[in-house]
């Protein structure tokens, strides 16, 4: 997509960019979750299938927020969520992210914003990608099949 957006003049606004939370500091050094426990949201499970069975592990993963807590300590004290963000945000194709919030229970506006004023070093995203690279993230389309197609 990047390839359309940049030949059209078209930014993305893009979702999922926390993986429903799991992306955030509460999950570093956590136990992978039991999907079914009843601590996790339906669509916290939609992303842990992801995580483990798709992407990667459980243990990879949290290789992935372990650079992102390294980078965000370099960069001011920021959260995992918040390198997460700005990770997404610093492709040219994207305009804007959506940020799952909700009301009474999981509301993070002073957190969230500092994913903005400040962009990540090339050797930041050199970190993240030498994770991101472990993965299969490039390659999970074959997996999951195209845009959506885990609602069908």
């Amino acid at each position: 997509m990047s390839d359309v957006c940049a030949k059209h003049g078209l930014k993305l606004l893009t979702y999922g960019t926390l993986c429903g939370g799991f992306l955030a500091d509460k999950w570093l050094g956590q136990p992978e979750p039991e999907a079914y426990s009843g601590d996790l949201t339906p669509s916290q499970r939609k992303y842990l299938d992801m995580i483990v069975n798709a992407w990667g592990s459980w243990e990879l993963f949290q290789s992935l927020l372990l650079v992102l807590r390294r980078i965000g300590d370099k960069h001011g004290g920021r959260s995992v969520s918040n390198i997460a963000t700005r990770w997404v945000l610093d492709h040219p194709f994207v305009g804007a992210v959506i940020i799952g919030a909700r009301l009474g229970l999981s509301e993070h506006p002073d957190d969230n914003s500092k994913a903005s004023g400040f962009h990540l070093t090339d050797g930041d995203r050199a970190q993240i990608e030498a994770i991101l690279e472990q993965s299969n993230g490039r390659r999970i389309i074959t997996t999951i099949g195209d845009c959506g197609a885990e609602y069908r």
